[in-house]
């Protein structure tokens, strides 16, 4: 014991304590270095790593739909995305008499002897809804009559297509249709050989389907 705590030799006995204190250092380096060692050979704790499987920061988030989050009664909320629910508008029905009112007119009430009477008729809707009518010459028909109403000519006379076409008309919507008189006589089947009418008053009428415009005078000069 007295040889540990009182060096003995030649040389001086700092140096015998320098040499015994690095081999205390490098002995307790040694005690570390197993330690460690022996350590990183040994399983974690169990509380460690159930706290690092818990850990929040260490899980991936997962893409995927993500289920609609429920209203406060227990119903699921509606997707704000979702269109409303559409209608198709009813179709226009067709136009009874009483909603139509029919117009005739004239381009002049006197026409000269080389005047050619043009005759119009206008269909108006004078309902307050939509409807459709069918207009064209297979509907319509124009008659003129001498002054004791003896019929002189008609548009029926020489028709010999029918054509026609559907049109919606809105409320106080019209549709116009007109014919020209070359002033010559007419007969059922519209025979060729038939004279001119002679100078003087006539009445013009007008009739679309069961619908009838007032009457118009006209005049013919020679």
């Amino acid at each position: 014991m007295s040889s540990v705590l009182h060096p003995v030799g030649p040389e001086r006995r700092s140096i015998y304590w320098r040499r015994r204190l690095l081999a205390l250092v490098l002995l307790l380096l040694l005690v570390v270095a197993a330690v460690l060692g022996l350590r990183a050979l040994l399983p974690e704790d169990a509380s460690e790593q159930a706290v690092a499987r818990l850990d929040p920061s260490g899980v991936s988030p997962t893409l995927g739909a993500v289920a609609p989050s429920p209203s406060a009664s227990g119903e699921p909320s509606a997707s704000p995305s979702a269109s409303p629910s559409t209608t198709t508008p009813a179709e226009p029905e067709p136009c009874e008499s009483g909603d139509l009112e029919l117009a005739l007119t004239s381009r002049a009430t006197t026409y000269g002897p080389d005047a050619a009477p043009r005759f119009v008729l206008t269909v108006r809707n004078v309902s307050g809804t939509t409807c459709t009518a069918e207009i064209g010459s297979g509907l319509r028909t124009f008659t003129v009559r001498d002054a004791s109403g003896a019929q002189v000519w008609s548009s029926a006379d020489c028709q010999s297509t029918g054509s026609s076409q559907v049109y919606e008309l809105d409320p106080e919507g019209t549709r116009s249709m007109s014919t020209t008189w070359s002033r010559q006589r007419s007969a059922p089947g519209c025979p060729a050989d038939q004279p001119a009418a002679e100078a003087g008053a006539y009445t013009v009428e007008g009739t679309w389907g069961e619908v009838a415009a007032e009457p118009l005078p006209i005049s013919l000069t020679g």
